[in-house]
């Protein structure tokens, strides 16, 4: 029975110790012969930091060629030393009968993640083409990265007023609702290792148990 509870327990603590976290989504986005579709990424696309675009050649133009570049510093220009730049892209790699690529240096598609450094923002990217090792062709276009936020729509933050009279009162300031949050993940983490305890004790605390009414007995 004890065991039953200090599972229970368990159960009910991982809520508490649960941090969201956003799962990756990957966005496609297709080279075709007249540029990439869609050629920009916008707003509404719910495209946010973490996740990726996967560029996939669809030329099938003889002997073309695409690679993607990437403004990552946003300074307008595109620099291999400071930007993302992929590698050349072809519409078909050869393979062998068991699968394996017979050049080990053929792509067809490329993805990129927006993390780290390269979080929310607006970037400019380039495509260019190539036809028999000769430029052709290149597009600009733009990426929107939004912000990754975990909160929950319609509900108030930490220090916001809600109901009744919340014209006349201000609203906390950003680092007053930054210190509130800390304390909050603080105070659930107390809980947690509480809560591991008790579970803890309830597990061992019938074999003793026992084990005293045995001694008793005899």
């Amino acid at each position: 029975m004890r065991l039953r509870i200090g599972l229970v327990l368990l159960v009910l603590l991982l809520p508490c110790v649960n941090v969201q976290a956003h799962t990756p989504n990957v966005m496609m986005s297709i080279l075709k012969a007249d540029g990439p579709a869609p050629a920009d990424i916008v707003e509404t696309a719910g495209f946010v930091e973490g996740d990726g675009v996967k560029f996939k050649m669809s030329d099938t133009a003889n002997n073309s060629s695409m690679r993607v570049s990437i403004d990552l510093d946003r300074d307008g220009v595109f620099n291999e030393s400071s930007d993302y730049f992929s590698s050349w892209m072809v519409y078909d790699c050869q393979y062998d009968d068991n699968g394996t690529l017979l050049n080990s240096d053929c792509i067809e598609s490329v993805v990129f993640y927006f993390n780290g450094s390269n979080g929310s923002g607006t970037y400019n990217y380039q495509v260019e083409k190539m036809v028999n090792d000769s430029h052709t062709n290149f597009w600009i276009n733009t990426i929107f990265v939004g912000l990754d936020n975990h909160e929950e729509p319609g509900l108030p933050n930490v220090g916001e007023c809600f109901g009744a009279g919340c014209e006349e009162v201000g609203v906390g300031s950003d680092d007053d609702d930054n210190q509130n949050r800390k304390y909050i993940s603080i105070l659930m983490v107390i809980s947690a290792v509480g809560l591991i305890g008790v579970a803890i004790s309830l597990i061992f605390e019938k074999p003793e148990y026992e084990e005293k009414q045995y001694l008793e007995q005899e």
